[in-house]
């Protein structure tokens, strides 16, 4: 391989689009934006990386790593396309799936219904056995049992299988035991061992973190192993990684087994990759608008927010996540507000004649309807288009042709019309009530947990967040925004800059002032350990991995605990003071009061470890200058009269380049408008960043 020419190649599947971002050691960028295929999301990811290599002229032969970023999970629970499973579980807790928690999503419905269990009744299944909470054998596993359950699960075809023994996180020999005879009589089954998944306590989200997962794993195992065979067809031998949803990377064959990791693994990339291009901010919202949806994340102070109370397949009631009303998974998240707001969502006018946009979506087919692919709704994008915000011949480079005429009679029928209003007019309503609803997002991201966004920094990114930004940032009184370079392809860069991150977790129940620090050192070792043994499939050398370490704290009887980093890698007692202080700090902080007089009792370890890659090679990217001479157009900032823009290419502005409002500067993949009055200056990664 000839040395400068590695090449780094980050693919994201989204609603709408499916984008793809490469990057060399010389710094050449290749930017590559396909349609989403619904029915099988790998024919689009294979059709970038066939574009990259036959129509851009890169050499499969120097690709060296791909990093992958999808949907699949979050579509395949949202919509019920998942494969058969089974439950195994100890004798008396078959129906804890149905149980789960009190936190009903109507509080006061007594008839409300919650989403169905993703293994029916008929297929969870019982074995005799008992653990208690502190991990000793009250009754052994009934193995003869067990070889007569896996024998009835293989009959009736079931392919892969969910095990979670009640206490198995306190002692897991019955689960072990257990996949053994699993392993013998059912061979083809694809095993969830919640001990070995999740060994943390609270039945009801260990069940159900194992299910998701077990329900995943064939998915997951054909996509990714179609996929990767897919790309070595096209002649690139480079191992596949996948982004997870605590914004690390993970091997493939390691993302096939615990794929419920990968759920939210799209939106976090962006995320990830807003914060490298924030012109060195330490207090920043993320916001993520792409054809469906629109997401929101806070970094401040040294990361982003992160929690391990996430629902998959819920509701969402404007941009909160209805709790209770999805499937629990207890894997870290980083904390994304998502309301139903993209470039792909439809607007209409109820029989009240009062209009709305979302959360339905026209999606990559058909699509908005200035698309011409048989959409006949208009959408934010066909609002956008009327208004002059977009042009009708540069999307994509022009491979994206929109049709003016068809965006202008959705408009005027479906939503000035019924109004009786102009066409202008309805399409600025549009506009206005997207951006109401985006602005929603961020301040349940930030107003509401203490934050004020006037502070903080405005990433925009996604395919339509450049086009609104600069009004979103207005209605929060935020005085600067930021557009990264390829912002319409920030979550494909967000792939190359993330790195291999790997968590663990262990319920340990001690008393914090009483607890063996000698316990506490091996069980943090353990962790380490498995940490270590990924990093090495995965190549990264020891000497580049760093790893931090939690505890999970709460007063004695509480219900609810918080993750509190320790100060230093080697715990001692003042170690586990010092975090006893900062757990009633941090408590202070959150809900208003402390009670230092009250035992603390540690919940749970934590262990993160996060792995050194070569990630900034070829990010901070000089992209192709070409000469292209200034246009003008009329654009519609109110539905009173339109003003005459400049429009510049985006590829024209070297960094210092400086200019005010109005104005539109277009890329290959995303639109940014500048309103009158706002300044703007390009800085030396390329990003433009706007005074408002």
């Amino acid at each position: 391989m000839v040395a400068g020419n590695t090449v780094r190649v980050g693919i994201d599947i989204g609603g709408t689009f499916t984008d793809l971002v490469a990057t060399n050691e010389k710094r050449r960028v290749w930017k590559i934006k396909v349609l989403t295929t619904p029915m099988d999301p790998s024919v689009g990811a294979l059709d970038a990386v066939r574009r990259l290599l036959e129509k851009e002229k890169a050499d499969a032969r120097h690709v060296r790593v791909v990093i992958h970023a999808t949907t699949l999970a979050s579509n395949a629970l949202l919509t019920g396309s998942i494969p058969k499973a089974a439950l195994v579980t100890t004798a008396g807790f078959r129906d804890v799936l149905e149980i789960g928690r009190q936190n009903r999503p109507e509080l006061y419905n007594l008839q409300v219904d919650r989403l169905p269990p993703l293994v029916p009744r008929r297929y969870r299944f019982e074995v005799q056995e008992r653990i208690t909470y502190e991990g000793k054998i009250l009754e052994p596993l009934d193995t003869s049992g067990t070889v007569l359950v896996a024998r009835r699960i293989r009959r009736l075809g079931i392919g892969t299988v969910a095990v979670c023994l009640l206490h198995s996180y306190a002692n897991p020999r019955h689960e072990k035991k257990l996949g053994e005879i699993f392993r013998r009589e059912h061979p083809g089954a694809k095993l969830s061992l919640s001990s070995e998944l999740l060994p943390e306590f609270r039945e009801y989200e260990r069940t159900s973190t194992t299910v998701v997962n077990a329900c995943l794993q064939p998915l997951f195992s054909d996509y990714l192993e179609k996929l990767e065979q897919g790309i070595k067809e096209l002649g690139v031998h480079a191992p596949l990684f996948a982004m997870q949803s605590n914004s690390g990377t993970v091997l493939s064959r390691q993302a096939i087994i615990e794929p419920a990791r990968l759920i939210e693994s799209g939106p976090v990339a962006g995320a990830v990759a807003s914060k490298f291009y924030s012109s060195g901010s330490q207090s920043i919202i993320s916001l993520d608008v792409g054809g469906t949806t629109s997401k929101a994340g806070v970094w401040s102070g040294h990361g982003f927010e992160v929690t391990n109370e996430y629902e998959v397949g819920g509701r969402l009631h404007g941009t909160r996540r209805v709790e209770g009303s999805g499937y629990p998974v207890r894997f870290p998240v980083v904390d994304l507000v998502e309301v139903g707001i993209g470039g792909g969502s439809v607007a209409w006018v109820d029989n009240a004649r009062v209009l709305h946009v979302g959360p339905q979506s026209a999606g990559a087919l058909p699509g908005p309807t200035c698309y011409g692919k048989g959409g006949r709704l208009p959408t934010l994008t066909d609002a956008s288009l009327v208004l002059g915000r977009l042009s009708s011949s540069f999307l994509l480079g022009g491979d994206l042709r929109l049709s003016p005429q068809l965006a202008y009679r959705a408009v005027a029928e479906l939503v000035a019309k019924p109004l009786r209003m102009g066409v202008t007019s309805g399409a600025m309503g549009v506009l206005r009530i997207a951006v109401a609803r985006i602005v929603e997002a961020l301040r349940a991201a930030t107003v509401e947990k203490g934050l004020d966004p006037r502070e903080m920094v405005l990433v925009a990114f996604g395919g339509a967040g450049p086009m609104f930004a600069c009004e979103v940032a207005e209605q929060l009184e935020i005085e600067k925004v930021v557009v990264p370079p390829a912002a319409g392809l920030l979550s494909s860069m967000g792939l190359l800059l993330a790195e291999p991150l790997h968590d663990s977790v262990q319920t340990v129940l001690r008393n914090a002032e009483s607890a063996s620090i000698k316990e506490l050192e091996k069980f943090f070792r353990g962790m380490e350990g498995r940490a270590r043994g990924l990093f090495r499939i995965e190549g990264v050398e020891e000497k580049d991995v760093t790893y931090q370490r939690f505890l999970d704290m709460r007063y004695q009887g509480q219900s609810y605990e918080l993750s509190v980093p320790l100060r230093t890698r080697t715990i001692t007692r003042n170690v586990v003071r010092s975090a006893v202080r900062d757990f009633h700090q941090r408590h202070q902080t959150q809900y208003g009061y402390s009670q230092p007089d009250k035992s603390v009792e540690i919940v749970n370890v934590r262990s993160s470890g996060r792995g050194k890659a070569d990630t900034t090679s070829g990010v901070t990217v000089s992209f192709a200058r070409e000469k292209g001479t200034v246009q003008r157009r009329r654009v519609w900032f109110t539905d009173e009269r339109s003003v005459e823009c400049q429009v510049f290419q985006r590829n024209t502005l070297l960094p210092a380049n400086r200019g005010k409002g109005p104005c539109v500067i277009e890329d290959y993949d995303s639109t940014l408008v500048i309103p009158p009055r706002a300044r703007y200056v390009v800085d030396r990664n390329g990003s433009v960043s706007i005074a408002i």
